[in-house]
């Protein structure tokens, strides 16, 4: 497979003018094409360099806490206020005219709700209210050096309606507070170090910081900048559940074969069979995942979906409720992360595929061009 795709990726790669990008190709049992093109910063790219993988980190802080559902020591119908008793004073915000006005809340935030972002939690860079927010520096944005950003309010209340946002971070909090230590301890306990995942961490420290890839920000006309100093690299917490896991292609084609073989490790369960099968059936009813508007273009472009394609949410992955033509099969799950990181697992054609690129902003029109020409190219293969 390596030798039909790797010109067709270094052509697009050339033609949308992205510097570097590292992909991979994965069944159930073993990885089929791993590629890495292009140079990052004055090295050429190769399978040990470390990619900031942003919410592609969330399908992985999911199945910690439905671990922890499946030992009994949490709930999906659980009010979290059991937990965090914060999570019970939270507030909603609505606007009345001219001026923003917060609600209580009129049911329990679940956990449910957060794993599959219907708790009305929202990020900064897509809600114009919580954008409103940050503008009159009542509340911080996501992407601040701490968790400030988690003092939000929502937009909604609990159940009403389906929206992305940092509900996953909340997530991680909980898993720490049952599990008794901090995520990155957790995570690496219970599912990177049963996959091998070995170039894989919340910590820059744990693994080899100067094979860091640079992060750029691509302009308009496909000028690149570095902007590596803006997001500055984690070293003691916060662990961040929503986005804050280092990793590569080839760790993260060992966590996608796993949920392949329907949460089988290498040496044993990671997570009961029905629950990852739980993971990729519709959790959100007739709600959809719909456009995700910007309001913040330097963070994200807004950005939809396949057209005629209804998208739908399970636990850590957006769910095709339809065949996207050339590509994936009606049920697939996928996620991306902010830095142009990419993955689709569709266990019915039992394929994986992962690209990882490293600009701002996310879904700009480069990226999204390689994405498409990879899991096309991937797919026809296949054919």
């Amino acid at each position: 497979m390596l030798e039909t795709l790797k010109p067709e990726l270094e052509a697009t790669l050339q033609a949308n003018q992205v510097p570097f990008a590292s992909f991979g190709v994965t069944d159930a049992n073993a990885t089929r094409m791993q590629a890495e093109i292009g140079t990052a910063g004055a090295a050429p790219l190769d399978e040990n360099h470390i990619f900031r993988i942003a919410s592609m980190t969330k399908p992985i802080v999911t199945l910690a806490a439905l671990q922890l559902v499946a030992r009994g020591d949490l709930r999906l119908d659980q009010p979290m206020k059991e937990i965090l008793p914060e999570l019970g004073e939270v507030q909603v915000v609505s606007r009345n005219s001219d001026e923003l006005t917060f609600a209580p809340l009129a049911r329990d935030i679940t956990l449910h709700h957060l794993l599959t972002h219907t708790s009305g939690y929202a990020y900064d860079f897509h809600a114009e209210l919580i954008a409103e927010l940050v503008a009159q520096e009542k509340l911080a944005g996501v992407a601040s050096d701490n968790d400030a950003f988690l003092s939000a309010p929502l937009i909604f209340q609990p159940g009403e309606n389906w929206e992305y946002g940092i509900n996953i971070d909340w997530a991680g909090r909980i898993v720490e507070k049952i599990s008794g230590v901090d995520l990155n301890a957790y995570v690496k306990a219970n599912i990177l170090r049963p996959l091998g995942m070995e170039h894989t961490s919340f910590s820059i420290n744990d693994l080899n910081g100067d094979a860091l890839v640079p992060l750029a920000l691509r302009d308009d006309d496909g000028n690149l900048s570095d902007v590596s100093e803006l997001m500055p690299n984690v070293t003691d917490g916060p662990y961040l559940g929503g986005g804050g896991l280092y990793s590569n292609v080839g760790d993260y084609m060992k966590f996608m074969r796993m949920v392949l073989k329907d949460g089988q490790g290498p040496d044993g369960q990671i997570l009961p069979a029905d629950m990852v099968r739980d993971m990729f059936t519709n959790q959100i009813g007739d709600k959809q995942v719909g456009y995700m508007p910007s309001r913040n273009p330097m963070l994200a472009k807004g950005h939809g979906w396949f057209e005629g394609t209804s998208m739908k949410w399970g636990y850590g992955f957006m769910l095709n409720e339809t065949e996207v033509d050339g590509r994936r099969a009606a049920g697939a799950g996928a996620w991306s992360g902010l830095y142009n990181t990419f993955f689709s697992v569709d266990r019915a054609r039992e394929t994986g595929c992962v690209v990882m690129m490293q600009m701002l902003p996310v879904y700009n029109e480069a990226a999204l061009a390689v994405f498409d020409t990879f899991e096309r190219a991937v797919y026809s293969a296949n054919s």
